[in-house]
C-alpha cells in the first residue's frame, strides 16, 4: 500500500499557513479526527519548525479538506518521504534533525493508536535507506539547520562571556543550550516543566529559573533563546512595558507558532529576531539543495522504487495470510458437516475424508501458486453429492 502525503511547508507555503497547521495540545483528539474521517488505515503526523506533515495509508486524506496542500501519492509519495528523510527538504541540505522528528511522529502515532505494522515498516525502511543515501551523496556531516543559524547569529553578535536564557526542552533548545555551553557561553536553563530543565541543567553544570519569573521580568541576560511547544506567545508586550529600562536583550524566537510578540520590538531595549530572518537566511542553500537534489536523483528514484516493492510484497504476505485463514476455516467447517453426515457408509466417511484432506491441500497450493482450484477439488463436491440411500 502506497503512503499519501499531505504537508503545508515553507517556503512554499507561508510561515502564518504552516504555523495554523501545527498542533501540539489536544493533539490525541485532532489525530482521531483526522484519521476517522479520512477513513485511513494508519496515520502519522509530523510537525517541525518548516512543515507540517501527514502520512496516511489508505482511505481518502481529501475529506479533510487542506487547502492549498501539497499531495503525493504513488511512487512521489516515496521519493518525496526519502528526500525528506535525507535531508533534501531542509532549509539546511542534509539535516539532520529530521530522522529524529521522524522517529517521534511515529513513536507517537503509535502511542496514540494510529499507525501499525506498515507505517512502521515503511519509516524504518525511509530511515535506513536515507543514511545510506547521505553517505553516497555526502551528506553525512549535515547539521541543524535552524539552530545552526541561530548559533552563528549569537557568536557574531555576541562576547563569550555574555549571559544567555535557553527556553525550552525540546530537541533544538537541548542543542543550543549544549553548544553554547561548549562554547564558553553563560548558559541559563528555563521551562514549564522545571524538573526536565533541571536534569540538563545538572548535566551541564549551569542554573535553571522559572518560566513565570522570567515572563515577569527577563531579568538581566544579554540573549533570550525560545523555541518551546506553546500554541500562544509565553512573552508579550503587556508583560514588560512597564519596565523603562533594561541592558540590551536579544531574542532569538525560533518558536512556531512564535513564543515572543512581535509587538515587543516597540521596547528600545529589544532586539527581536523570530524564525523567518533564519528561514530566509537559509534560503542561501536553495541553490546548493537544488544541485543536490539533481544529483540525488537517480538514487532517490531506485531506493523509491525498491522501497514500494518491499512495501508491495508485504501487502501480498498479509492478503495471503488472510486468505489462508479464510479457506482453513472454511475446510475445517465442511469436515465438521462431514462429521454430522450419520448416513455415509464406513467406506463412503473414509474416501470422503481423503478426498478432504486432498481437496485442503490442493486448494493452499492453488492459493499460493494465484491459480484456480484444479478439477480434483471439484471430485470433492461430486463426492459429498454421493446417493447414501
Amino acid at each position: 500500500m502506497d503512503p499519501i502525503v499531505v504537508s503545508y511547508q515553507t517556503p512554499d507555503h507561508d510561515l502564518d499557513v504552516v504555523a495554523r497547521h501545527i498542533f501540539r495540545e489536544g493533539l490525541a483528539q485532532r489525530m482521531l479526527y483526522w484519521k476517522n474521517i479520512s477513513l485511513a488505515d494508519e496515520m502519522i503526523y509530523l510537525s517541525t519548525c518548516q512543515r507540517a506533515t501527514w502520512i496516511f495509508w489508505g482511505g481518502k486524506p481529501e475529506l479533510l479538506n487542506f487547502t492549498d496542500a501539497h499531495v503525493k501519492r504513488g511512487p512521489h509519495a516515496w521519493t518525496h518521504l526519502l528526500s525528506l528523510a535525507t535531508g533534501l527538504e531542509s532549509a539546511n541540505v542534509g539535516d539532520r534533525e529530521i530522522t529524529d522528528q521522524l522517529n517521534d511522529a511515529l513513536k507517537i502515532s503509535k502511542e496514540m493508536g494510529m499507525s501499525g505494522d506498515e507505517s512502521s515498516a515503511v519509516l524504518s525502511d525511509i530511515i535506513r535507506e536515507s543514511r545510506r543515501l547521505r553517505t553516497k551523496l555526502g551528506l553525512a556531516d549535515g547539521t541543524a539547520s535552524i539552530a545552526t543559524a541561530a548559533l552563528r547569529h549569537l557568536e557574531n553578535a555576541l562576547s563569550l562571556d555574555s549571559s544567555i536564557l535557553v527556553v525550552g526542552f525540546g530537541p533544538m533548545s537541548q542543542y543550543i543550550a549544549r553548544r553554547l555551553h561548549k562554547k564558553g557561553y553563560r548558559v541559563t536553563l528555563s521551562n514549564r516543566t522545571e524538573s526536565k530543565i533541571g536534569r540538563l541543567g545538572n548535566e551541564l553544570g549551569v542554573s535553571t529559573i522559572p518560566l513565570e519569573q522570567v515572563q515577569q521580568d527577563p531579568q538581566g541576560f544579554d540573549a533570550l533563546i525560545t523555541a518551546t511547544g506553546s500554541v500562544a506567545p509565553i512573552f508579550t508586550f503587556t508583560q514588560w512595558k512597564r519596565i523603562s529600562k533594561r541592558k540590551p536583550l536579544r531574542i532569538i524566537d525560533l518558536a512556531l507558532p512564535a513564543d515572543t510578540e512581535p509587538a515587543l520590538q516597540q521596547l528600545p531595549w529589544i532586539n527581536r529576531v523570530d524564525l523567518g530572518v533564519f528561514l530566509m537566511e537559509t534560503d542561501i542553500n536553495r541553490q546548493r539543495r537544488i544541485e543536490i537534489s539533481s544529483q540525488a536523483e537517480p538514487f532517490i528514484l531506485g531506493a523509491s522504487q525498491r522501497l514500494r516493492k518491499r512495501s508491495q510484497d508485504r501487502a501480498k504476505r498479509r492478503s495471503m495470510i488472510s486468505a489462508r485463514e479464510t479457506l482453513s476455516a472454511s475446510w475445517d467447517a465442511l469436515e465438521d458437516e462431514v462429521k454430522n453426515m450419520k448416513a455415509f457408509t464406513p467406506d463412503q466417511y473414509a474416501a470422503v475424508q481423503e478426498l478432504l484432506i486432498r481437496g485442503r491441500t490442493l486448494s493452499h497450493r492453488a492459493l499460493v501458486q494465484g491459480l484456480e482450484p484444479d478439477t480434483h477439488l471439484k471430485n470433492v463436491a461430486e463426492i459429498l453429492k454421493l446417493d447414501i440411500s
